[in-house]
Parts: C-alpha cells; structure tokens; sequence
C-alpha cells in the first residue's frame, strides 16, 4: 500500500478526501504533529454514495468550505452534525479567462500548451483568491468550526492550494507540503488516466504537477513570501492555528 492509499479515506465516489492530521512539522523551533481529525480536504461531493456518507457522518464535520463556483454546483454534503455550511466561490477575475483568452479552450492538442496554462492558472490563484481564503482562514481560527472540510470540484486546485497555505501556517516544511499535494495525482488517477492513449492533451488539467504549485508559491513572493502573505493578506493568525491544530 503506497503512502497516498494510506492517507485515503476508504470511500466509494469521493476520491480525493483525506485529512490533513498526521504531519510532521516545525512550530517555534519544535517538532510537532498536525492534529487528526480536525482538518479534512475533497473533492466535489457529486458522486458521494450512501456508504460514503456513513463513513464522513462519522467524521462530525461542523463546518464545510465550498470553493466551486456557482456553475460548478449540482449537490451539496448534507450531514446532519453540519453546523455551518459556507460558500467561498473562487471564480473571480482571470482563473477561467486563462483558459479561453486564446480561443482554443481546453482543445489545443498540446499537452505543454496545456501545462502552460495550468501553470499561469496557479499564478493567477493566490492573488484572486485573496478576499476567499481570508474567509477560511478566519473560520479556521474559530474552534467552534472545526471539524472543518474544505473542498472545490477536484479537490486538488483550489482545494491543494488552500491545503498548502494551511500546512504552511502550521510550519510544514515545502516537502510535507508538496508531498501532501502530490497524493492528488494518484487518487484522481481513475480520472486523468482516461486521457492516456488519446487526448494526452487532457491529462494536465486533471492532474497536479510541481512547477503548478511553484508557480502559485513564485506569485506568492511579491508579497514578501508565504509568511507575510498569510499574516498581511490572509489575516492569519499563526500562532493561534498552530495552539488550535498541533501536538
């Protein structure tokens, strides 16, 4: 069993739902772990089965986080623990315009044209963002909202993103924090690997890639780096996140 089988919830219709509880990280010069339980990650609940329901009712979730944009929207989680549902649609500005200011669309036939525009995408991420992730990161450092889940419709963009910042907060080193964004790759494997023989062009855009995530991290510095952007323009609080979600 590899390590992304390990951290995979055994669910049915979602794929990409795991905690984000378990890793190791430095706060305040000591080592310390993530918390389980607290802190869950998915992808959009449209194939959610019966079974799938059980187990997450288990999980007494209070609090969902609904990245997708209004458009995206068929079904919504409906667990009878849920407190607060809140919807945080990052479909602003220049996301879906990366994708059709050539004309193209998603039809370009080039796997590194549509590398290209994933990566322009994660550069354009943590700036419109912004006024949504704040939102989360408030709810985050209120304890009357966790179990907290958050989600979008992959569960690996905005949802890997968001997943990111979070463990970066927490003092994550960027390996956990890529590694944590990598196990994407596989769990949608069902999804992108359709793609393989034919429209190869595809697969970029369901999957995850490295220099994807470093882009977002690159757009990140003008800011003045990752710390500065979550305190500055997050509003994050970090020690309080790191007394709320480490042991």
């Amino acid at each position: 069993m590899d390590k992304a089988e390990k951290r995979r919830f055994p669910l049915e219709g979602l794929l990409n739902t795991r905690d984000l509880g378990g890793y190791p990280v430095v706060a305040n010069g000591k080592q310390k772990t993530v918390k389980k339980g607290l802190l869950f990650r998915s992808g959009s609940p449209e194939n959610i089965t019966a079974a799938d329901q059980k187990f997450l009712d288990s999980l007494n979730i209070r609090t969902t986080v609904d990245f997708r944009s209004d458009g995206e929207k068929s079904s919504v989680f409906n667990f009878p623990s849920l407190e607060k549902k809140v919807d945080l649609p990052i479909d602003a500005g220049n996301l879906m315009e990366t994708f059709f200011e050539t004309g193209e669309g998603l039809n370009n036939n080039s796997a590194r044209k549509s590398e290209a525009k994933m990566i322009k995408l994660y550069s354009l991420l943590p700036v419109e963002a912004i006024p949504r992730y704040r939102v989360l990161f408030s709810l985050l450092a209120d304890p009357a909202s966790s179990p907290l889940l958050f989600y979008c419709s992959a569960g690996k963009d905005r949802t890997g993103m968001a997943s990111a910042l979070i463990l970066h907060a927490l003092g994550a080193s960027r390996e956990t924090i890529t590694e944590d964004y990598f196990y994407s790759k596989e769990n949608l494997r069902p999804y992108w690997e359709r793609y393989a023989n034919s429209q190869s062009y595809m697969i970029p855009y369901f999957t995850v890639a490295e220099d994807y995530l470093f882009a977002a991290f690159r757009a990140i510095e003008k800011y003045g780096g990752a710390d500065r952007y979550l305190t500055d323009e997050l509003g994050a609080d970090i020690n309080r996140l790191r007394d709320l979600y480490l042991e």
